[in-house]
């Protein structure tokens, strides 16, 4: 995990002081500066702004200290684990981080052999954390009979060449299996389109969950659309089958 950023609201001493002269002079009494502390912290020299914040529109996002003499990250005060920053946009709150899935309740309905079935959800994901997110995924099993034994396998679409780390083409009803497309932002560039297709990460082959979206910027409700589809030979046994998906949000930081 990346240090946090430690961000701090500096004021400058001599420009007070100016003041504090200028004061003295003109009626002839003693200036003293404002002392902001806590427990944890102690500010000594309050700071004159116009106005500060974060502002807003559906076409950009920007925030500001107007009337602040200097504004801005500090290199000189800082470490390869934090920089301080001057200026009250770098202390405006953060939004929360959030990951919701529409639909938690897949069914693909009736299979039978030479068809594939097909049903979809979306992620959505919010996070102002400077370092953007990841979400990854991963199956408990393949579709497994209610006996607990009999499977669908995992796909390897139409010519054997997709896994769980990598998406090809599966349009042939005759090749079975299950698997999943993604689409939407920051997906992986492996899903061309809608045709390409992976198996999950099987978590009782001991695979590791893989990455389905992932970015380093802002999200303001980032979303992908997830398709699973499933396809059975003519010899596979009739019944239920069921697998669990599970999906892990992370935030960065």
């Amino acid at each position: 995990m990346k240090p946090r950023k430690i961000k701090l609201l500096l004021s400058l001493g001599p420009i007070y002081f100016l003041i504090s002269i200028f004061s003295l002079m003109l009626i002839v009494k003693p200036a003293f500066a404002e002392m902001m502390r806590s427990n944890s912290f102690e500010i000594q020299f309050g700071n004159f702004n116009v106005t500060s914040g974060e502002k807003e529109s559906a076409n950009y996002n920007v925030t500001d200290t107007v009337g602040q003499t200097v504004a801005g990250p500090f290199g000189a005060y800082g470490s390869s684990s934090y920089f301080v920053g001057a200026g009250f946009q770098y202390i405006y709150q953060i939004g929360h981080f959030a990951f919701s899935i529409s639909d938690i309740d897949i069914n693909l309905g009736e299979l039978s052999a030479g068809q594939h079935n097909s049903d979809n959800n979306t992620l959505t994901i919010y996070t102002k954390g400077a370092s953007g997110y990841l979400v990854y995924a991963y199956e408990n099993h393949p579709l497994r009979h209610s006996n607990g034994t009999t499977d669908i396998p995992d796909t390897t679409c139409d010519n054997t060449l997709c896994d769980q780390t990598t998406a090809a083409i599966w349009t042939d009803q005759n090749i079975p299996g299950f698997g999943f497309n993604i689409n939407g932002d920051s997906t992986p560039a492996d899903f061309i389109n809608n045709t390409y297709f992976r198996q999950f990460a099987d978590q009782s082959s001991a695979e590791n969950a893989q990455v389905v979206m992932s970015s380093t910027n802002i999200a303001k409700g980032d979303q992908a659309t997830v398709t699973y589809k499933a396809g059975m030979s003519g010899f596979q046994a009739a019944g239920n089958y069921q697998t669990q998906i599970v999906y892990i949000a992370v935030p960065g930081f």
